[in-house]
């Protein structure tokens, strides 16, 4: 335990972001108070992408890291194809940095695993509580948990895209927004496939493989689970809607087969044996970024996607909100009770530029896949490969929260800029939006090797 057993915090949220910051805060002495909007969670859902910058942490709790690994895929290779078929590029993935894992478990299966983890060491847990509204003051921050008035000496807010504590911190910031794409999203058991040879490499399989289709505003994505005999099923096209509450429907199989028309047999058998109940329409939704994440007098803090939704190709999503829990724990274990504001400020700056460069690495890997130049690609198949760069995946971003913390405190102390270690040595951040994204036309890349 570290020295915050005087300190309250309230966590908004038990998703990813949510339960790593009240673990990590529990860890170091806080008593955390969590509110979560559903009723229960559920071991349901499809697969995730756990990298060594999130194994990291959850090696430091208990065996927790162990019962994820248990039962993650683990593929050797990225096998990227054209929309036929015909294979591009064959891209060699690490299993581990620093002998750190990269895993790809069940995204309902590791929550629990996490969420079990949080109460076994004393997090509080309250589902089924919307919170109506978000306050602050120099001394305290709180929410309503519809009428009842609940205090803390902070907050953090892991509220999701939609998250009310944005608006209280960032004045008239703009609705979440479609980001002009969606993903048909399934998990399902490899006995749902027809017993065909055109699938047999999946149905027999013995290592865990990774498969993606490229196309013109079209990728689609196949990974298997030989230890629990499931696939995961991605398919990310472009979309328009209006955004609602909700972001994830029940999708339907006969307009995600009209999404890959014409595309490899194999792909479209996988497709057309999804299991009606299991397949999902999930619209991409957007902020673009902003750089505060600190309320006015310091007392909340917004965490993954309330403060940086990422889209699935750049795999870190749920990393980042990980990253982001792991930092806040480090950095109020440093500041203390007295200098919480101070803390607070210091995770904004040790995280935002990172985070910036890891949402821009989705959009860049998308338009990258979507807008695939042929010939290049002839001549360079590595170009198409995923990134796993060693400051991306290497990064333990608690020790480097605790490294970090004095000039960073210094910095915001003497008004000078804070340039952080955690992102590829060189790189300089640029303001982007979503808009910039969407209009480009094979311009120069971000530079993240």
């Amino acid at each position: 335990m570290g020295k915050l057993q005087d300190i309250k915090v309230i966590v908004v949220g038990a998703g990813y972001g949510g339960l790593t910051a009240a673990i990590e805060l529990r860890r170091k002495g806080a008593n955390v108070l969590v509110f979560e909007s559903t009723k229960t969670l559920t071991e349901q859902g499809d697969t995730i992408q756990m990298p060594s910058n999130v194994t990291k942490t959850l090696s430091k709790w208990g065996n927790v890291l162990e019962k994820v690994a248990e039962d993650s895929a683990r593929p050797s290779f990225l096998e990227c194809q054209d929309s036929q078929g015909r294979l591009l590029y064959k891209q060699p993935l690490p299993l581990d940095f620093d002998g750190f894992p990269i895993l790809y478990p069940s995204r309902g299966r590791a929550h629990k695993i996490m969420y079990d983890y949080a109460v076994s060491i004393g997090v509080q847990v309250r589902f089924g509580v919307r919170i109506s509204q978000f306050f602050e003051d120099e001394n305290e921050a709180g929410v309503y948990a519809g009428d009842e008035r609940v205090t803390a000496d902070a907050v953090i807010a892991a509220d999701g895209v939609h998250s009310k504590a944005r608006s209280l911190i960032i004045k008239n910031p703009e609705n979440s927004r479609s980001s002009g794409f969606a993903a048909y999203r399934c998990w399902f058991p490899v006995e749902a496939l027809p017993k065909t040879p055109l699938l047999d490499d999946i149905i027999n399989a013995k290592k865990d493989r990774y498969w993606v289709w490229i196309g013109p505003d079209v990728h689609a994505l196949v990974m298997t689970n030989v230890k629990m005999q499931w696939l995961a099923c991605f398919c990310t096209h472009k979309d328009t809607y209006t955004v609602e509450e909700s972001w994830s429907y029940p999708g339907k199989k006969e307009d995600l087969l009209k999404v890959v028309e014409g595309w490899d047999e194999k792909l479209r058998a996988i497709f057309e044996a999804i299991p009606d109940d299991k397949l999902i329409d999930w619209k991409l939704l957007w902020r673009d970024p902003a750089s505060n994440w600190i309320s006015e007098h310091g007392r909340i803090a917004l965490v993954g996607d309330a403060a940086h939704p990422h889209l699935p190709s750049s795999g870190q999503g749920a990393a980042q909100a990980i990253e982001d829990g792991a930092v806040l724990g480090a950095v109020l274990d440093r500041a203390g009770k007295k200098d919480i504001s101070l803390g607070l400020r210091a995770y904004e700056k040790i995280r935002f530029v990172r985070v910036n460069l890891t949402q821009r690495m989705g959009w860049e890997l998308r338009h990258l896949w979507h807008n695939t130049d042929w010939e290049a690609a002839k001549k360079d198949p590595k170009s198409l490969e995923f990134k796993q760069p060693y400051w991306l995946f290497g990064h333990d971003p608690e020790a480097y929260a605790y490294e970090a913390y004095d000039e960073v405190v210094d910095c915001l102390q003497s008004g000078r800029e804070f340039v952080p270690k955690n992102i590829p040595e060189g790189y300089r951040h640029k303001p982007w939006t979503m808009e910039d994204m969407l209009v480009r036309n094979g311009d120069t890349f971000v530079v993240y090797s």
